[in-house]
């Protein structure tokens, strides 16, 4: 069976393509696709491939794809955000050392790099033992951290970019190969500051509900 071979680029490398040479299938000939001989495919065919991660890193000009910074008020807004989870980090872990009977320096070296996560699950624990009256308003304060640090990693650890409106826009760089399969998500500011204002909240649930009604009584 007589064929016809064209090459066509996609992000990683050129891809072979073949047409009958009759003629029927031209419909589907596109114009990013480059005639080449029989040779040609099979030499394009059997090439070894090249590191993936790097042309990912480097494809963005030739695939047009602007994986830019976003605007000032963005990262000002990201900012906001880095700091206001810091804070809850901070306000977490003296609560734990004041239910613990711990100081600072045995704090610190009691709760060190531990992660938010299991920070949560010492300070429910914590409760339970030490304040079993606090277990509601302490459980509903884990699922608001819980929920404000899932939306806190959409801004803080995924890959800025803009969609086709201009739009600032967020996707996850190296999960999917190809543009046509990527889903950027729009990011409105006020939604970045909405976050902001319920990681501020957090603090004061934990102040209000936790931490004073765990601190001595003024006889």
């Amino acid at each position: 069976m007589n064929m016809k071979y064209f090459k066509k680029l996609i992000p990683e490398k050129w891809q072979v393509v073949a047409f009958e040479s009759d003629g029927s299938q031209d419909i589907h000939i596109t114009g990013d696709m480059v005639p080449i001989t029989t040779e040609e495919a099979q030499e394009v065919a059997s090439a070894t491939p090249e590191d993936t991660l790097i042309l990912d890193i480097l494809r963005s000009g030739g695939s047009q794809r602007n994986w830019s910074w976003p605007p000032k008020l963005y990262q000002e807004a990201i900012g906001q955000i880095a700091v206001s989870s810091s804070s809850i980090e901070v306000f977490i872990r003296t609560v734990i050392w004041h239910i613990a009977g711990l100081d600072s320096i045995a704090g610190r070296a009691f709760t060190g790099k531990t992660r938010i996560s299991e920070l949560l699950e010492t300070f429910k624990a914590l409760i339970e033992c030490k304040a079993p009256h606090l277990k509601d308003p302490a459980a509903k304060i884990c699922i608001d951290i819980k929920d404000v640090f899932k939306r806190r990693a959409v801004y803080i650890h995924q890959v800025w970019t803009i969609n086709k409106d201009g739009i600032p826009a967020v996707g996850k760089l190296f999960i999917e190969r190809y543009e046509k399969k990527e889903k950027l998500t729009k990011v409105p500011l006020r939604d970045m500051y909405s976050l902001v204002d319920d990681m501020n909240k957090i603090q004061t649930d934990l102040l209000l509900s936790i931490l004073t009604p765990l601190l001595p009584k003024n006889k």
